[in-house]
């Protein structure tokens, strides 16, 4: 990543997580959320209905590249342009898993839909994610089925990236 574009980043991080909600406020039924800021490919800031500040949340079963893993990622880019262009600046609405709300980190973990589509299916099945295996999660099964189609079909990182880099994801 070039050295002003990574400047940039965390300064829009900054300006969007400085009025940060407080996670024991969430009311965790579903609801519409407010897309403020795409960061990667799973992760976004929300605003809630009802509540201030800005909320960090990850799509929950999915795991796409991050900026700085194996040395910039690959598909890392594409991952992150798609989830933008499909809900940044957009309502959705935000479901939680029947077992974990919130990661390690604090941050929300949520099924998110627009216009009635599952957005963590579709940025599997587009080939920016994979599915994690060691969390439990409701829909994981029906994730994994979708990720293997794209696996197979060679759709985004799984046509795109060299071997050693998608030989540590799932299988």
């Amino acid at each position: 990543m070039h050295k002003t574009t990574g400047i940039f980043i965390l300064m829009m991080m900054s300006v969007v997580l400085s009025g940060h909600g407080s996670v024991p406020d969430v009311d965790f039924t579903r609801q519409t959320a407010h897309v403020v800021w795409v960061f990667d490919g799973d992760t976004i800031v929300v605003t809630l209905r009802g509540k201030s500040g800005n909320y960090e949340a990850n799509l929950m079963a999915v795991d796409a590249a991050g900026w700085g893993e194996d040395g910039g990622s690959c598909y890392a880019l594409e991952a992150a342009e798609f989830l933008r262009a499909l809900i940044f600046d957009e309502d959705i609405v935000i479901t939680w898993d029947s077992v974990d709300k919130t990661d390690r980190r604090g941050r929300l973990l949520v099924y998110a839909e627009i216009a009635g589509k599952d957005v963590n299916a579709e940025v599997i099945r587009r080939g920016n994610a994979w599915v994690p295996r060691k969390y439990p999660a409701d829909k994981k099964a029906e994730y994994i089925g979708i990720e293997r189609l794209a696996r197979d079909s060679k759709i985004g990182l799984w046509g795109s990236c060299p071997e050693g880099y998608r030989k540590h994801r799932p299988s």
